[in-house]
């Protein structure tokens, strides 16, 4: 017979967002346990984890870059710290300007000062910039160390939970055999499946990438051409990514591999010799108006939703999982612009 456990927060769902959420309760001195569900397919897995702090054709710096980017540098550290392992790698980016928006963007970004910390002319080449603080995460590292720290200290369970299987109480929430005072779904994408939070506007994305070695030697950097090729080592790399709205396949696609294959022949690398040894796809957690979804539920005082963080994850789960962590222990305010009060639960 399962013994009964009591604890403070239960969080369903172990990708990114809600395996830093975790850790950082944990740090806080709060018991935490996590519902997991590894048959799903989760798009934390399937992610380059790319930060990049200057996006699209219009180069837009990420709002709230001063404090994202820091925030990630730090747990990033502190986590490689306490696994002994490397999980973010600095390498910089050559964005190639193939479209006229994208010329007359940069020509607008030269003469705004935020932008110079970001974006660097290359003399030699006249339609190719120079991006610096990107780079990305190692999201399959980070999620195994993770894991298998929550499977040490016998917090990580697997299954699945919706609002039909829960005792929902005043005072705390019952699902099986666990009890908690609070209940956070990190679900991503398939939030739009449950009945708790079906009021928020999820537009979930698919996208796919391969993932290719060659014994070639590799490009220097990130390179971005629409699509991007993340060089790694040992002679692998990756590139991606599709896009593709309103879909919940998750299957990979000849039509994607045809697409991403095509767009690596215009790509700065040898094309020789080159592997494909792996092609995945996943689903991103987009919303309507591109920030997360963070808060409490408007009927439901003891149970939290921590989503929505599209292909960014690893920009912005770190800076969010603070805020989120502070209101769940203390009821700090959350960021106006994430905070699903926003919307009108119908």
């Amino acid at each position: 017979m399962t013994q009964a456990l009591r604890t403070d927060v239960l969080i369903i769902g172990a990708g990114l967002a809600g395996s830093l959420l975790a850790w950082r309760l944990m740090q806080a001195g709060k018991s935490v346990h996590i519902l997991h569900n590894p048959k799903l397919t989760s798009a934390s897995r399937v992610a380059a984890g790319l930060i990049n702090p200057v996006t699209g054709q219009r180069l837009v710096l990420q709002e709230n870059i001063e404090n994202l980017l820091p925030a990630a540098h730090t747990l990033y550290q502190q986590l490689a710290e306490q696994f002994h392992t490397q999980f973010f790698f600095k390498k910089d980016m050559l964005r190639s300007l193939q479209h006229d928006k994208a010329k007359l963007a940069w020509k607008k970004r030269q003469l705004d000062s935020p932008y110079q910390h970001y974006l660097w002319e290359i003399p030699s080449k006249p339609d190719v910039i120079k991006q610096s603080q990107t780079g990305y995460l190692d999201t399959n590292a980070l999620l195994n160390a993770l894991h298998g720290y929550f499977q040490q200290h016998d917090c990580l369970t697997e299954g699945d939970a919706q609002q039909h299987d829960m005792h929902i109480r005043q005072e705390d929430i019952q699902w099986q055999h666990i009890t908690a005072s609070t209940v956070v779904f990190c679900q991503g994408w398939r939030e739009i499946n449950g009945k708790l939070f079906s009021f928020l506007p999820f537009q979930p994305a698919k996208g796919e990438i391969l993932h290719l070695s060659t014994p070639n030697k590799l490009p220097e950097h990130i390179i971005n051409q629409g699509k991007w090729l993340l060089p790694l080592n040992d002679g692998n790399f990756k590139i991606g990514a599709t896009y593709q709205s309103n879909t919940s396949n998750e299957q990979t696609t000849e039509e994607a591999k045809k697409e991403l294959l095509t767009a690596l022949k215009s790509m700065p690398i040898e094309q020789q010799n080159i592997t494909l040894t792996h092609h995945q796809a996943g689903i991103r957690p987009n919303t309507l108006d591109k920030q997360p979804f963070l808060g409490m539920h408007p009927k439901y005082k003891n149970i939290a939703i921590f989503n929505g963080f599209g292909s960014k994850g690893s920009l912005l789960v770190p800076w969010y999982s603070q805020s989120m962590c502070e209101h769940l222990i203390h009821a700090t305010a959350l960021p106006s612009h994430a905070d699903i009060k926003r919307f009108t639960c119908v």
